[in-house]
């Protein structure tokens, strides 16, 4: 038995309280209103108009499927200009079924090349997987999704000489000591167009919960391997220190699979998550006040569950037991955030999800994933995500039968208590979408 006023379970409590405050206070999640002031530009309160529709191409092979896709949103002649600056974004953060499909994205950047009319413009695959070291993840794995990995898409165009296609990585420019998600950091802030790679922070311009969590606007600045020409991913490319006038395209090519018990989902609106910096903002020092796009919806509890995260195996899985990180973090701001990044920086061009080998269970395991062999697009991220989900994941995790059961309400975009319908719901109070069954206008292709 404990001494009279030596309870050491009461101790441990007053000691992580008071780290959860720590938390509170690192995102201003004490409910103060003032905190909305600085940002200006607070969330859209109704849906913007979007269009509905989505194309399926299920055709035999995946360069099939990115032809018909081209084919059926008039032709990449009506996508892509012939002086065009296109940006590819890929997901590169994950092996196997959890990174883009290669196959999928040679296809479309063979397309553009081969644009009827001449293309004498350039095409670039550009990501961040927010580790520090570049040429990792998705741009080497041995495992890839399709014939190549990213460093090797490049390489099959550079090696037959193909100038006109390279590759770009963004590097997280704030300081990142005690990294939460991932190792990046340390890199470039930059303040304007010339002045540096990097990353932009837009202070004045952020998504605020109604807690009062602030997530600043980021986006990369970066030099083209092929041009030279500087681009920034919201103003566009730079000449010479001076807006050229030449047109940026950018194109979000993602993959689909099962995320976690908090997130459900990871698909096209996610895939953004690479297009951010994730140093801006907690778990990040600077600057200090913001949340970065992950942790706008912290909730006290989450420094918490971090906290038990890094000790010994008894404490935290008590911690995780009482307190699971669905109920530590409220991960549908995180799609609210990325939906006002789509609404103020840059909305992609076209939205294409390569479910051609997905996940249901895992984003790399083996024996947790399936092969719909199928690519889905839209000009709405919001409803080509609920369309994928409906089409291959939630098929795909039925058809697992009793191993697919446990993540059946993460994969079903018609669970409205789902993360994965919360998360899109918060992005299509900011850009509009479609997320009914047989609300998107699909147009099968075979």
């Amino acid at each position: 038995m404990s001494r009279p006023g030596h309870d050491p379970d009461r101790r441990r409590f007053l000691a992580l309280s008071g780290l959860t405050a720590v938390a509170a206070a690192a995102c201003g999640d004490d409910g103060d209103s003032d905190v909305l002031k600085p940002c200006g530009d607070s969330p859209a309160t109704g849906d913007a108009v979007a269009a509905a529709r989505v194309t399926l191409a299920k055709t035999g092979s995946p360069e099939r499927n990115a032809q018909a896709t081209l084919d059926a949103w008039g032709g990449v002649e009506s996508l892509i200009g012939r002086d065009d600056v296109v940006v590819l974004k890929p997901n590169s953060q994950w092996h196997a079924q959890g990174m883009t499909n290669t196959d999928v994205l040679v296809a479309l950047i063979e397309a553009i090349l081969a644009r009827p009319g001449g293309f004498a413009g350039e095409v670039i695959v550009a990501d961040n997987h927010h580790f520090r070291d570049d040429d990792a993840r998705g741009w080497t794995t041995e495992t890839p999704n399709g014939r190549f990995n990213l460093n090797g898409v490049v390489g099959f165009f550079r090696a037959r000489g193909e100038t006109r296609v390279g590759k770009a990585h963004w590097h997280d420019a704030g300081p990142n000591p005690e990294p939460w998600q991932f190792d990046a950091g340390w890199g470039n802030k930059v303040l304007a167009p010339g002045a540096g790679d990097g990353y932009r922070w837009q202070l004045d311009q952020c998504h605020v919960t109604e807690a009062g969590n602030k997530c600043a606007m980021t986006w990369p600045v970066f030099t083209s391997p092929v041009s030279g020409d500087v681009i920034d991913l919201k103003d566009g490319v730079f000449h010479a220190g001076k807006l050229s006038g030449r047109p940026l395209r950018l194109i979000n090519v993602s993959s689909i699979n099962y995320h976690s018990r908090y997130g459900g989902v990871t698909a096209a609106v996610k895939n953004h998550m690479g297009l951010v910096d994730m140093t801006c903002g907690f778990h990040g020092p600077e600057p200090e006040g913001f949340c970065n796009t992950h942790y706008i919806g912290l909730k006290s509890s989450h420094s918490l569950w971090r906290w038990a995260d890094k000790r010994v195996s008894p404490i935290r899985r008590l911690v995780h037991r009482v307190l699971p990180e669905e109920d530590a973090l409220d991960f549908h701001h995180t799609g609210g955030a990325l939906g006002h990044w789509m609404r103020t920086v840059r909305m992609p061009d076209l939205h294409i999800v390569t479910a051609e080998w997905i996940g249901w269970g895992s984003r790399t395991h083996p024996d947790l994933c399936a092969r719909p062999g199928m690519t889905l697009a839209s000009k709405n991220p919001v409803t080509v995500d609920a369309v994928a989900a409906r089409e291959a994941l939630l098929p795909a995790t039925v058809a697992a039968g009793a191993a697919g059961k446990t993540f059946l309400p993460y994969n079903d975009v018609d669970n409205h208590e789902g993360p994965f319908r919360r998360f899109l719901e918060a992005t299509r109070r900011e850009i509009g979408g479609t997320l009914e069954p047989g609300g998107a206008q699909l147009i099968r292709l075979s």
